[in-house]
């Protein structure tokens, strides 16, 4: 009997081994992910919360992040991210923060329960976070189901999640969160709304048409139906414990209960703002003022937030700055006012008054109303003329064989529109199940909406897309294919010959599918406020405007769920992936594998060290850059001392060897004292350094030889005594070369723009600057080991209160390994010369790279003459500007944009971009009201006077790694 017993026992253990063994098997996908990087969300924000200080605010979003902000100027402090894969899997729906802000708990529809359900029966995770250090610090669950609330209690010792389903329920946990939960799965419908009260009750609503309230031990005190619908969706109780506010999903209002039995009080009817809902409460803090907001958007497609007190309403909103679509959540601020979640994506804070303190508006193109007369191609499929705003409001053309993004207020000529009126399709305009000839077409689900359609010419094929798919049909309504993006799919449109679909996407995308098989080929995402943009292919290959490329980045999962995920942006990868060449023939050739062949056929293939450089992703785990990480207890550090020590730790994913750390103090490099360790041991190693008498930020960067890996900055507020500054040095290095042996190069005014510039920076002695000190370097004194010598000097001069200026006008030129040269007077262009006669870019980014002062580079060397054809520079600018920006942690200035030409001219006797900023630094009205003259005022400046010189033929473009704070290079 025992030996049959311990035969059973044996049995079930090798059974629970093997699914141990089985579940094991089921990690988080290692192939590396694209993903869009704005330092703001991309997709609509679901929930927000704030500590009870209310100095950082945490939100979650479709986006697949969590992002932790400063309440004082909305700035980002922290991304926190979780292990996704393709589709809805890492799509986060919900977050909370402790009290204290040291911890951040967020949930959504977790990748572990797709990977390892059938697997384990196991569901799905809240993450916890770190607020400080942005560690996970551990999962919690599993819950069967997503998870649509969290709400920490008022003393940080409850986590409660409400989840979605029947039989999903809720969850309460007691810190420190590692035991089992008190839960309730007596639910028919999805919860929306937890809320704990002051005395750690908690009301939960379901729309299974029932608000519940349990005691502060988890026993069930009311359960009810509330008078204003079946569809209970936010839960806020009152400041003083006593009132509970409940609003419902698609009613106008909501209704005022007893916190201690849900009894009514009373029902705020708000039938004038019809045709939407409230889907979100909360109480003031002086429990005074109701708050509501949701889906009611005025006639201006303003969203307002509602606040109610005494029986009288008011509305919050701020035209054209506050949300701009649905908002999804509310939380009061400690000191008074609101805080609100949209799904334009955007946040913002509202004071006690109504007026909008804070806010951080949508970054993304608006696609919505992508359709016939609002959304135009060339026939090719290879430009595409849309609006940054709804419709064509704010129309832009992108040019993938030009690499251009340019403002078209007209439609170009011969361009063409989605045809929506040669087939017999109906509900195809956001509605469901969209029918040809009155047959439902098929779609995933009854409840799947279509928003935009295009027919082939020869109505021979069809696609529709919807808040799902891109979906393509035959003539006869027979699904062929469909491919699964992560957002609505606003608009679709058809090359001449059917064979490329043009979508656009409510990330803000546009994206080129193949339509025989719904292959993505290529990818297009810009920022409409300063119009930066970058177009990539799905193994990563990219081309972007300068200052475009950290647009997107590599999302790594970690080798096991409890590891966090790493994140590279596009730039830290440039080596291998920076390839114009393969985004401008993919379109062409329809194949993403024979672009890169052709590509690397034609020269573009890049050689790092003694082996190629790995094509695509495969080997790219083994490329990937050194993190450093701080590991300190404060987001922030203060001190009174200008000596001080930080610690950090340093890791290398790719397992190459860290060889040095960078240090940076607002941007510029400074020098520690001691050894700077570079292993990548547990405990953490200490910095010593001196920082200046004011605020300022310590940025460290990991470089694995000369690759650099992802900043990261700790700002330093200085609590000592302010001394007065004195004024900085000018140290200035200005390069000009006219005159070339080759005679189809000579230009007329390169050298003479770096003469006059001389005259004004000299002008700032005494008035800005208490010296000035400039080197000119003209034709054919403007050498290699001329500027390298040069640059060198620039680096023992200059301390990092100085500013350095270094101007190069002449020619450049890009290679087919987007090498870049800038082109002295006995340059040889012959293949096998280039290299050996002309000056290499390197050479000039280390250089500067080296220089503590703040550094600004004017670069013109894309000019036009008789040596450029067709009015196409030899000069990639944005790639240079990227190269060297993000290199060597400097302002760039570049004549031009992209592969534009830069012009000279008689009527100026100058270059445009030198006589642009010869006249800001000679015009009053250039500068700020307090009479200095700021980067950004001058970028300002530039682009507006080069343009009017030009008529528009010429952009100028300033890019600035954010570690780079604004500085001044003039004065009255």
């Amino acid at each position: 009997m025992h030996h049959r017993i311990r035969t059973v026992v044996a049995l079930l253990l090798l059974i629970l081994a093997a699914a141990g063994a089985r579940a094991a098997e089921y990690l988080p996908p290692q192939d590396p992910q694209l993903r869009i990087e704005t330092g703001m969300h991309t997709a609509g924000i679901w929930r927000l919360d704030v500590s009870a200080d209310g100095k950082l605010l945490v939100t979650s979003a479709e986006d697949k992040t969590i992002r932790l902000w400063s309440t004082d100027d909305g700035r980002l402090l922290r991304v926190f991210r979780v292990p996704i894969a393709l589709g809805a899997e890492g799509k986060l729906y919900s977050a909370a923060i402790s009290p204290d802000g040291r911890m951040v708990a967020a949930a959504g529809w977790d990748t572990y329960f797709w990977k390892n359900y059938w697997t384990t029966h196991t569901g799905h995770y809240i993450y916890l976070f770190d607020t400080v250090s942005g560690s996970l610090i551990r999962r919690v669950g599993p819950v069967p189901t997503v998870v649509h609330d969290l709400e920490f209690s008022a003393d940080g010792q409850r986590l409660a999640a409400g989840l979605a389903g029947i039989g999903g329920g809720v969850r309460v946990w007691n810190a420190p969160f590692t035991e089992q939960p008190f839960y309730d799965t007596d639910y028919k419908e999805n919860i929306f709304g937890v809320a704990f009260a002051p005395d750690d009750s908690l009301a939960v609503t379901s729309y299974d048409g029932f608000v519940r309230l349990y005691g502060a031990d988890f026993r069930l005190i009311a359960k009810k139906a509330m008078p204003s619908g079946t569809s209970p969706r936010a839960a806020a109780f009152s400041s003083d414990g006593k009132r509970l506010a409940i609003t419902q999903y698609h009613t106008i209002g909501a209704d005022i209960v007893s916190a201690q039995t849900l009894e009514p009080i009373t029902r705020i009817d708000m039938s004038a703002f019809n045709n939407a809902d409230v889907r979100a409460a909360v109480w003031s803090n002086d429990g005074q003022t109701l708050y509501m907001a949701g889906g009611y958007a005025d006639s201006n497609w303003d969203y307002p937030i509602i606040a109610w007190k005494d029986g009288q309403t008011r509305l919050f909103k701020e035209a054209d700055a506050g949300p701009q679509g649905g908002i999804n959540d509310l939380k009061a601020m400690p000191g008074g006012g609101v805080a609100y979640a949209s799904h334009d994506p955007s946040f913002g804070i509202f004071d006690a008054s109504g007026k909008l303190a804070v806010v951080r508006q949508q970054v993304t193109a608006d696609m919505r109303n992508k359709y016939a007369g609002y959304f135009f191609n060339s026939p090719d499929a290879t430009s595409v003329w849309f609006g940054l705003k709804m419709g064509a409001v704010d129309p832009w053309l992108f040019d993938v064989n030009r690499l251009s993004f340019d403002a078209a207020p007209n439609i170009p000529a011969g361009f063409i529109q989605p045809i929506t009126d040669t087939l017999p399709i109906e509900n195809w305009d956001d509605a469901t199940q969209p029918t040809l000839d009155k047959q439902v077409l098929k779609m995933q689900s009854t409840s799947e909406m279509a928003r935009s359609l295009a027919i082939a010419t020869d109505k021979q094929s069809f696609v529709i897309g919807s808040d799902w798919a891109v979906t393509r049909f035959d003539g006869n309504g027979t699904q062929l294919w469909r491919n699964y993006p992560e957002s609505f799919v606003w608009g679709v449109a058809l090359s001449a010959d059917a064979q490329i679909i043009v979508a656009a996407l409510g990330d803000g995308t546009l994206r080129w599918y193949r339509a025989s098989d719904g292959a993505l080929l290529l990818s297009f995402f810009v920022t409409p406020a300063d119009h930066k943009w970058i177009a990539w292919t799905p193994t990563g290959y990219y081309a972007a405007s300068a200052g475009g490329e950290d647009l997107i980045g590599w999302h790594f999962n970690g080798k096991g769920w409890d590891d966090p995920p790493d994140f590279f942006p596009a730039s830290r990868l440039r080596e291998q992936f920076y390839r114009p060449d393969v985004v401008q023939l993919v379109l062409k050739l329809k194949d993403e594998a024979v672009a890169i062949e052709t590509a690397n056929n034609l020269g573009g293939q890049k050689t790092q060290g003694t082996g190629e450089v790995p094509s695509g992703t495969e080997g790219i785990r083994g490329i990937l850059p050194g993190i450093v990480e701080f590991a300190e207890d404060v987001l922030e550090l203060e001190t009174d001392k200008p000596d001080i020590q930080l610690r950090y730790r340093v890791r290398s994913p790719s397992g190459r060897p860290i060889t040095r750390i960078e240090i940076l103090i607002d941007g510029r490099p400074v020098t520690p004292r001691g050894v700077v360790g570079v292993d990548e041991s547990a405990d953490a190693k200490v910095l010593t350094l001196n920082v200046p008498q004011r605020d300022s930020e310590v940025t460290l960067i990991a470089y694995i030889d000369d690759q650099p890996g992802v900043p990261v900055t700790m700002p330093i507020k200085w609590k000592g005594r302010v001394q007065i500054q004195k004024k900085p040095r000018l140290f200035a290095l200005l390069v000009g070369v006219s005159k070339y042996d080759n005679t189809d190069l000579k230009l007329n005014y390169a050298a003479k723009d770096a003469s006059d510039l001389e005259v004004l920076l000299k002008a700032q002695k005494g008035v800005y600057y208490d010296d000035v000190d400039v080197k000119l370097l003209l034709n054919g004194d403007a050498t290699e080991d001329a500027i390298e010598i040069e640059l060198a000097k620039l680096r023992k001069k200059s301390a990092p209160e100085d500013n350095v200026i270094v101007f190069m006008a002449g020619h450049g030129l890009t290679d087919a390994a987007q090498d870049f040269y800038f082109l002295p007077t006995s340059v040889d262009l012959s293949p096998d010369m280039l290299s050996a006669t002309a000056i290499d870019g390197d050479i000039i980014r280390k250089g500067l790279s080296k220089i503590p002062g703040k550094v600004t580079l004017f670069m013109d060397a894309c000019n036009a003459g008789a040596g450029i054809e067709g009015g196409v520079s030899k000069v990639d600018m944005s790639g240079l500007a990227n190269s060297l920006s993000s290199g060597a942690s400097l302002v760039m200035f570049a004549s031009s944009t992209g592969r534009e030409v830069s012009y000279e001219g008689p009527q100026w006797e100058n270059g445009a971009f030198t006589e642009a900023l010869l006249s800001i630094l000679g015009d009053p009205n250039a500068y700020g009201a307090d009479g200095k003259l700021s980067i950004s005022e001058i970028d300002e400046e530039l682009t507006t006077r080069v343009e009017i010189l030009t008529d528009g033929k010429q952009t100028p473009v300033m890019t600035k790694p954010g570690a780079v704070k604004r500085f001044f290079l003039a004065a009255l």
